[in-house]
């Protein structure tokens, strides 16, 4: 005849497996969060790199008009 006594093993037992369900928890919890700034941060970086993109434009139009007008100022000084 085996008799069961209740005792710290059941308690440890539950105790434990409370622990683990609120670790997993809390780790799915972080996870979901930590998604969520990724997705802020790859968007941010979208908007960032479609600016720099405009402003490689930009420059490249710049020069170009600067080169124009360096040809003007040529060709007006040669014809005075």
């Amino acid at each position: 005849m085996t008799v069961d006594m209740p005792g710290p093993e059941s308690r440890l037992t539950f105790g434990v497996i409370l622990t683990l369900v609120l670790q997993f928890a809390a780790a799915f919890i972080w996870a979901g969060r930590a998604g969520e700034r990724l997705d802020t941060v790859e968007a941010n970086l979208a908007v960032t790199r479609a600016d720099h993109v405009r402003l490689a434009r930009l420059e490249t139009k710049l020069e170009a008009i600067g080169d124009q007008l360096d040809r003007i100022e040529h060709r007006l000084e040669d014809q005075e």
